[in-house]
């Protein structure tokens, strides 16, 4: 994403209240990719009316963070977007469909003049990519859906690409194909939470520190946006995530505060709503308003059990906003 950081962390320190919501807009998915921690056991999604509800609710924040399931597959995505207040959105797909994802982003266009980016998934070469994701032609239809959003213009494209064993051998050579279509930025995550593989896992921390040169090299091929300022803190910003990240996995504990539950919160496609993706959800906005659900016994308990640091992860999105969004981390930030 190409933000204006500087003014995402004003707006928080002032407002000390939600800036980041995980908006799952579906559980369903044409997809079963192995490394995905989704439950996807029948659940019923909300409508547009209930999230138009809950837009009203929730107010102005910076970041909507679509997730699912494939957000794609609600024909209604663009207006459930549009009915909340932000000033980026992402949304992540897998990029099998073309023609309605093209659809969707002219109605969204048309719809908000805020910054969208969109996330399309690459977790290997062609041959590893189709494996884990159990959909032949997968690969290629990625590319086939990048160049299309690039064609309809004033959209960023990313690509998430999830780091696990099946991948990790391979994955400088994935980097540096992934280099040639020219996304805007590649983001490499972190195998997380209970993936429909059990077998899948990480890498050991060795593996992952070993790789992390010739990464960074590729990834800081890319500009980061025009700001030269704003390039050098997301240049840093990537170099520190990682390191944390391999942190938190050693010592089992976090490795600085996590803010998950206070500068985000996440509402799955059924109502339910989390202080983080890797917590049990509180309560439902199928019978409770947010505000009830977040002032609850039980979602303060979560919230006192992550200052205990009763929980660790290396979740992206908690990662992001716990360093940004925390002051102690600006040297940094601005150093590296």
């Amino acid at each position: 994403m190409i933000i204006d950081y500087t003014l995402s962390l004003a707006e928080y320190l002032a407002k000390q209240n939600l800036q980041h919501l995980i908006l799952h807009v579906t559980n369903n998915c044409n997809f079963r990719c192995d490394h995905c921690f989704i439950d996807f056991s029948p659940k019923r999604d909300l409508t547009l009316a209930q999230y138009q509800d809950l837009a009203k609710q929730v107010g102005k924040i910076f970041w909507l963070d679509i997730a699912g399931g494939e957000p794609f597959l609600r024909l209604d995505l663009a207006e459930i977007i549009s009915a909340f207040d932000f000033k980026v959105v992402q949304i992540p797909s897998n990029g099998s469909l073309c023609d309605r994802t093209i659809a969707q982003l002219q109605k969204l266009k048309q719809l908000t003049k805020a910054e969208i980016t969109i996330s399309l998934s690459i977790d290997g070469l062609e041959a590893t990519h189709d494996r884990l994701r159990h959909q032949q032609g997968s690969w290629q239809q990625v590319w086939k859906t990048l160049a299309a959003i690039k064609e309809l213009g004033g959209i960023s494209v990313k690509i998430n690409t999830v780091l696990n064993v099946e991948n990790a051998h391979e994955i400088i050579d994935v980097m540096k194909v992934v280099r040639q279509y020219e996304p805007d930025f590649h983001s490499i995550i972190l195998l997380r939470g209970d993936p429909i593989n059990p077998s899948l896992g990480l890498p050991s921390v060795d593996k992952l520190k070993k790789l992390a040169p010739d990464m960074f090299a590729i990834l800081e091929t890319y500009s980061y946006g025009r700001n030269k300022f704003a390039a050098r803190i997301l240049r840093n910003y990537h170099r520190y995530l990682w390191k944390i990240s391999l942190q938190t996995i050693e010592q089992k504990t976090q490795v600085i505060p996590c803010l998950a539950g206070t500068a985000h919160q996440v509402v799955w496609g059924d109502g339910r709503v989390s202080p983080c993706e890797m917590l049990e959800p509180v309560g439902t906005l199928q019978t409770q308003t947010l505000k009830e659900i977040t002032s609850s016994p039980d979602w303060q308990q979560q919230l006192k059990d992550i200052q205990e640091k009763k929980c660790h992860c290396t979740h992206n999105c908690a990662m992001f906003d716990s360093i940004f969004f925390n002051p102690t981390n600006f040297p940094h930030l601005a150093m590296g």
